[in-house]
């Protein structure tokens, strides 16, 4: 006799669920005693935020923006000579990712890939670092779990964008997101102002031993620019204030980083500031009264690191216009001429990427890495986001939008010449935080139209309603019109008395 079972019980679900959640409890107990207690806290801690996605996509993105500056590394294993290393966020991020596909799966009418103007650059870039790395390692140039890292790194900068524009439709969405940038931004501000009586280069938190001041630099300028932007227009006045109290404690270790590339970078960002904002005089007083207190306090530290710049005179340094350069920056630019060497030997497709070592800039590192046609892929890719943004930027009429925007356009130009002497565009700790925003920006205009849908909606709601309680009066005026009428019809006229 066969047995049924109604799966739509609600006796049969808690058994089914209590059953899943054991078998995963034992699994997670075997796969838990092999690793080291920080695998297994970042496992279980993996499962959480699994669970917590396929709840809320909006948490998991959340704790997910926390993440990227306040999650440790994690060691995963060694290869000959250095362990393999990754971040709590890479582990998050696929977390996610798989949260989401199973999500889409489930729900039929959610997208799996929406249309947005960097998809074809994005793709383009993507497919020549495969091809290129390929290339690479079947000649020999590289090793292929090394390139294939490094790729699929890439390729992680991109699934969060695709993330981003799949689950953004509201205001209050990138207000949130917003909120936890710049929350996350003022706590390792602060921990950058604890490192400075140490006298040491501020860098980010969980940076191990050596820190990366000069990427901390990247991501401190990126935030100070959205910030910025968003409070030079008219927005809440609690807002601005609050906005204002973070620029100012970002400034300081932002100084102390000590990273010529971001003080570089810095100017070319308010220089867009001043180009495309309607504040012109506020920006160049904002920008001479950084520059006078920086002379005035004279902050040791900072100005030793410019004068540093120029220190010596040895004819094994490398000269700009007949000025010596310092060991560091000679070290750079001769690597830089080596790796152009590379490239003309290999100028198609390069030698794939991590073929070539170690080289301060992105631009002379991606050229011997991916060729010339790669090379202009990644330049197509920058030219569009940037073309895209200030066409948003041109479009946008509400105040928050096109202060994040203009913020967003400015600390993009601070990166690009950020990433003249440092490999910005693959930084984890700066790309993360950049691809997330430019997926926030490239969403605007299909927010902005769902806004205006929805008020049209509600403003025909309200126009319905208007009409509905006027006919009802017009009705009941005409009730009680008409019972006057019968009462008048009732008691005038002529009685007779019998």
């Amino acid at each position: 006799m066969p047995i049924n079972i109604d799966w739509k019980s609600p006796r049969v679900s808690t058994i089914t669920v209590l059953l899943a959640i054991s078998i995963i409890g034992i699994s997670l107990g075997i796969v838990v005693s092999k690793f080291s207690f920080e695998v297994s806290l970042a496992l279980v801690l993996g499962i959480i935020v699994f669970i917590l996605t396929l709840v809320n996509t909006e948490a998991g993105l959340a704790i997910l923006i926390f993440s990227m500056l306040l999650s440790p590394e994690i060691v995963i294993g060694e290869v000959p000579g250095r362990d393999i290393v990754i971040r709590f966020d890479d582990l998050l991020l696929i977390i996610i990712t798989f949260a989401w596909l199973a999500k889409t799966a489930i729900n039929k009418g959610l997208a799996l890939f929406i249309k947005t103007p960097l998809n074809k650059a994005i793709g383009v870039y993507v497919l020549i670092c495969v091809i290129a790395t390929l290339r690479g390692a079947a000649l020999g140039y590289l090793t292929p779990e090394k390139g294939l890292f490094y790729v699929l790194r890439y390729i992680e900068y991109f699934l969060l964008y695709i993330l981003v524009v799949n689950h953004i439709h509201s205001r209050k969405q990138i207000k949130f997101f917003l909120g936890a940038f710049f929350i996350t931004c003022a706590i390792v501000s602060v921990y950058g102002l604890i490192q400075i009586p140490q006298g040491i280069r501020v860098s980010a938190p969980f940076e191990g031993q050596v820190g990366e001041p000069n990427t901390f630099g990247g991501y401190l300028l990126f935030i100070f620019c959205l910030a910025l932007g968003i409070s030079l227009k008219k927005v809440p006045k609690n807002l601005r204030l609050a906005l204002a109290g973070l620029i100012i404690l970002i400034s300081f270790p932002f100084l102390y980083t000590l990273s010529r590339a971001s003080y570089v970078a810095i100017i070319f960002s308010f220089l867009t500031f001043i180009l495309f904002s309607k504040r012109k005089l506020v920006l160049i007083t904002v920008m001479t009264t950084i520059a006078v207190s920086v002379l005035v306090i004279r902050p040791e530290a900072v100005l030793e690191r410019v004068k540093y710049t120029f220190a010596f005179e040895d004819e094994s340094l490398a000269r700009v216009g007949g000025v010596y350069l310092d060991y560091s920056s000679s070290a750079r630019i001769f690597s830089w001429m080596d790796s152009f060497n590379t490239w003309k030997k290999h100028p198609i497709l390069g030698r794939g990427i991590s073929g070539i070592g170690l080289i301060d800039g992105q631009y002379i590192r991606t050229l011997p890495e991916m060729g010339i046609i790669g090379f202009f892929a990644f330049l197509w890719l920058l030219w569009t986001i940037y073309k895209n943004s200030l066409g948003i930027y041109k479009q946008m009429d509400d105040n928050l939008y096109k202060g994040l925007t203009l913020g967003f356009i400015a600390g993009f130009i601070g990166l690009a010449v950020h990433a003249l002497t440092a490999n910005t565009f693959i930084l984890i700790r700066v790309m993360e935080p950049f691809w997330f925003i430019a997926g926030i920006i490239m969403m605007l205009p299909k927010v902005k139209e769902e806004e205006e849908i929805e008020i049209e909606r509600i403003e025909e709601e309200e126009k319905k309603e208007e009409e509905k309680k006027m006919k009802e009066e017009e009705k009941k005026e005409e009730e009680e019109k008409k019972e006057e009428e019968e009462e008048e019809g009732i008691g005038g006229g002529w009685h007779w008395d019998y």
